[in-house]
């Protein structure tokens, strides 16, 4: 055998062993590694000698524990979906405000990340999602009435007299001012003078003066009302005083054990007088019904105790609650069951609240008050058929909304009902005729979603539609009116606020854009940018909700903003830039600009081949506005 094949035959060798070592390590005998021969001196071939390497313990592999990984997207959707499903748990279970706010934050979440969403397709999926079932839960309430805002209730004066600390003693004057008072003034109710009421009569003027006052001053809305249904109840007329302990004639005061409106009938035996309480309206808060309701109960006591301090009595504990006491003790007297012990905490310092309160509010001006009576609330009951915003009857009367509420407390919405007999609106005397005229040029269909408008001097049509985030054609329409014709100072407009979605054959006759699809947009951001819905851009570009739009997609968009006249000199070329492609007729197309860092009237006017003036123009900009980042430019190019 030559030199040079010794050498290969022993590096083969070499190599194989090596081989076998690491494939076997799990052998005990471990493989031995060829000796290689001398250079020098060429030796016969020979088995090669296995050198035996010695053994060494293998050392312990640690297992690795590996985190699991979490997607940060996956984890921001399944937070943002499980608020929204509280809020939707909320909704079917009533609680309105608490739904809202877990909608809310819903999409908060999504805000609060960081994450672009137009860069997540599963972001973008789920936010448009979260929109779209939102706004069908807005939508589903609009047409049953405004049913995610309710009423604001006010804290009912027993409950704040209950947590004020009424005086041991009293001022010994107070005696004396006391029977001045009864023995000087008309009284037609027994007004007994000893010490725990003489302690209210100081209570009143001092720490609890501002509720009284109060009292005092609402009692002017309701006092003609109530004086005319007590008489006709035939029922002492001082028994206004009791409804003043109560509610201090607040017709939304609510009280702890859940009791409502100027009388503060449970619900219970509100509905036992005929009081409805529903979704739309709760009658315990209708000033005049609920007055009825009260004089026929407190009738009703008086026939069974014949004694008006145990009628008070049981008008605050309970008809049984006092038959029980009388029946134990054998005495029919208001005072002698208080000595016994024998009537609940509260109903032994209510009673001589109401006196308290009668003695002061016969004669003021002893006691120390200034205080004005608010003017009579005179109203007129209106008959409705269908829903009615009360938003409409506030423009339809030259009321504010606030007014309307006034007048109607019972409705627990900004939504009457619909279709109901029973249910009466209140406007203000003398207006019933005026309103009934106002309402009728609006369709009964669309009484929940058309408003009107005074125009005010120097308005234009454009900005009351933007103002009411409808259109000028659909405005123009409901009016009868030209779309380019001047405005006429003090008329009134009818504003069909949600005109409702256009169906695709609609779309040719309006004012049609070809939208270019660009970097960062959504649906929801191109419906913002062009006044219309994420509904109706899906229903005209046949989209579903798990469409992801693509920069360069087309899109057929429909607007009836009427486009300005152009000038004959405006450019009639466009940007390659602009992310608008015309339809082919001659009208303007309609761009909207987002204004990025750096831009200037400038170079965005250069862009769009059109001119700074224009810019200013079509966007109400004067020399010293300055363009912010994200904000929205119109732009009209001709075509």
């Amino acid at each position: 055998m030559t030199w040079s094949r010794r050498i290969w035959y022993a590096a083969s060798i070499t190599a194989l062993s090596s081989l076998l070592v690491s494939c076997k390590t799990t052998q005990s005998n471990r493989s031995k590694i060829v000796k290689p021969p001398a250079a020098e001196v060429p030796q016969p071939a020979a088995e090669p000698t296995l050198l035996a390497l010695p053994d060494t313990p293998a050392k312990p592999v640690m297992p690795m524990i590996q985190q699991p990984f979490v997607d940060p997207v996956e984890s921001l959707i399944a937070n943002s979906e499980a608020s929204f499903l509280r809020g939707e748990a909320s909704l079917k279970a009533g609680f309105l405000e608490k739904a809202k706010k877990d909608f809310d934050e819903s999409l908060d979440i999504l805000f609060r990340s960081g994450l672009t969403i137009s860069e997540h397709e599963r972001l973008e999926r789920h936010y448009e999602s979260l929109l779209d079932r939102i706004h069908g839960y807005e939508l589903a309430a609009l047409k049953e009435g405004d049913g995610f805002s309710e009423e604001k209730v006010e804290q009912a004066p027993l409950d704040e007299i209950a947590t004020g600390e009424v005086p041991l003693t009293f001022d010994p004057k107070s005696k004396q001012l006391a029977e001045q008072t009864v023995q000087q003034t008309q009284h037609d109710l027994p007004l007994p003078i000893n010490d725990l009421v003489l302690r209210y009569l100081d209570y009143f003027q001092k720490r609890g003066r501002k509720s009284l006052e109060i009292g005092m001053q609402r009692a002017g809305r309701y006092r003609a009302m109530i004086s005319k249904i007590l008489a006709e109840e035939g029922l002492p007329q001082d028994l206004i005083y009791l409804c003043q302990a109560e509610s201090a004639f607040r017709p939304l005061a609510y009280s702890r054990a859940k009791c409502k409106g100027l009388w503060q009938f449970a619900s219970g035996t509100g509905s036992l007088y005929g009081l409805r309480q529903n979704w739309w309206v709760d009658e315990r808060s209708d000033p005049e019904k609920s007055t009825r309701a009260a004089a026929r109960h407190l009738k009703g006591l008086y026939q069974q105790f014949g004694d008006w301090l145990l009628v008070m009595a049981a008008y605050n504990w309970g008809a049984g609650g006092v038959e029980r006491a009388v029946a134990y003790t054998g005495y029919a007297d208001y005072w002698e069951l208080l000595k016994r012990n024998n009537l609940p905490a509260e109903t032994k310092n209510y009673v001589p609240i109401i006196l308290a309160i009668t003695i002061i509010s016969k004669d003021p001006a002893r006691y120390g008050f200034e205080v004005v009576p608010d003017p009579s609330t005179s109203t007129e009951r209106v008959q409705l058929t269908s829903a009615l915003d009360l938003r409409l009857v506030a423009e339809s009367l030259d009321l504010t909304l606030a007014q309307v509420q006034e007048f109607n407390p019972h409705v627990k919405r900004l939504t009457t009902p619909n279709n109901d007999p029973e249910f009466n609106l209140y406007v203000p005397e003398g207006l019933k005729d005026q309103f009934l005229q106002e309402i009728a040029a609006i369709p009964e269909g669309m009484r929940i979603n058309w408003r009107k408008h005074r125009i005010e001097e120097g308005e234009t049509l454009s900005q009351i539609a933007q103002r009411y985030r409808t259109t000028t054609s659909a405005i123009a329409q409901a009016n009868n009116l030209d779309p380019g014709g001047r405005l006429q100072f003090g008329e009134k407009l009818i504003i069909p606020v949600n005109p409702g979605n256009r169906g695709r054959g609609q779309l040719a006759a309006a004012s049609r854009i070809r939208y270019v699809v660009q970097r960062g947009d959504t649906v929801a951001s191109i419906a913002r940018d062009f006044d219309v819905t994420v509904s109706q851009i899906r229903e005209w570009n046949r989209l579903s909700s798990r469409t992801r739009l693509r920069p360069g997609r087309v899109l057929s968009i429909a607007t009836d903003v009427p486009p300005p006249a152009m000038a004959a000199s405006e450019p009639a070329k466009r940007s390659r830039s602009s992310a608008v492609s015309p339809a082919p007729d001659s009208r303007p197309v309609r761009v909207v600009h987002r204004v990025r860092k750096g831009d200037t009237l400038f170079t965005i006017a250069a862009n769009y081949h059109t001119s700074i003036s224009s810019i200013r123009d079509w966007n109400k900009l004067s020399e010293d506005d300055s363009l912010r980042v994200g904000e929205r430019l119109t732009i009209y190019l001709s075509r």
